[in-house]
């Protein structure tokens, strides 16, 4: 287990562990989402060949998988342009940051995003109850904001609007994140790309809109295709799946985005709240490293224990 490694990031540039706060949701034991971007400073070509380590709710590494070149190419994930004030809106908030948008299974997509300057009223202590799209972040049908429409999804096959319960929450810092937000519109990823993306007030008033659009990926895919049990790991749990490893961005601000497809993780591990935001059992207040995380660490063998290494 000593090759696999500890964390794999440049702690020349990054001061802190940009995977210690990286985790999967799995009730029922299936785990499907793509992270958040993972400010690692490195790059693509230093993360081939290294390995990518799941763990239990108790932070215990149970699996592991090398990370190679994938040959063919997949659909790529999308994410927003940059947010404008929403035609009309005449209030004072200016919201800025990112939505990525990736899928799970045909007609579900996740939600990933990352905002500041929205509705500091849309905290998690606010009573929002029968008002539509309050503190919402919605994807709607229109191809511009001049002209954003409706909520999007395919009425023939979803009965009831899906983006109704999709909120962010601000937190004392004045920023809403949210991640592994599912979202069963009954469209295709690709149905998504050139739609606008819109967020609400806490009265529901559009206030801020992008537009959805493919991510600039750098550096080449690679992924996991298949995992093995942790060198030593003697438990129950027996992940299968695989997880494609993007680079977005360059330099000093290279991150890699993780989209993964898992059965078989801890159920002990789950989710939460309409923001999508973690809240992992024992690890709420990050007591226990590593709870239910899924990191790229800085070994290249997943046959011995110790080549793996540390994050």
């Amino acid at each position: 287990a000593d090759t696999v490694g500890g964390h794999f990031y440049n702690s020349a540039i990054i001061a802190e562990d940009p995977w210690a706060t990286i985790a999967y949701n799995s009730p029922d034991g299936v785990a499907t989402g793509i992270t958040e971007s993972v400010v690692t400073g490195v790059t693509s070509s230093q993360v081939l060949g290294r390995t990518l380590v799941v763990h239990d709710s108790a932070g215990v590494r149970i699996a592991c998988g090398k990370i190679v070149q994938k040959m063919a190419s997949s659909q790529l994930p999308l994410e927003t342009s940059a947010f404008s004030t929403y035609p009309g809106y005449t209030g004072s908030l200016a919201v800025s940051g990112s939505v990525q948008v990736g899928e799970t299974v045909a007609g579900t997509q996740i939600l990933s995003f990352m905002l500041e300057g929205a509705d500091p009223q849309c905290n998690s202590t606010a009573d929002i109850a029968g008002v539509a799209n309050a503190c919402g972040i919605h994807v709607h049908a229109g191809l511009s904001c001049d002209d954003a429409g409706d909520h999007y999804y395919n009425s023939n096959s979803v009965t009831e609007d899906p983006w109704k319960p999709v909120r962010y929450t601000v937190d004392g810092n004045g920023s809403a994140s949210g991640q592994n937000v599912h979202v069963v519109t009954g469209w295709g990823i690709g149905d998504l790309d050139g739609r606008t993306m819109v967020v609400h007030d806490i009265n529901g008033s559009r206030v801020a809109c992008a537009l959805v659009q493919g991510a600039h990926v750098d550096g080449m895919p690679l992924f996991v295709k298949s995992f093995s049990k942790y060198p030593g790991y003697t438990g129950s749990l027996s992940i299968a799946g695989s997880v494609a490893v993007e680079q977005i961005g360059t330099g000093a601000e290279a991150s890699q985005v993780l989209a993964f497809s898992l059965t078989g993780a801890d159920p002990a591990c789950s989710v939460a709240d309409s923001s999508g935001a973690r809240r992992l059992r024992g690890a709420a207040s990050g007591s226990v490293p590593n709870a239910c995380g899924i990191h790229v660490h800085e070994g290249s063998n997943c046959s011995d224990a110790d080549t793996v290494g540390g994050h």
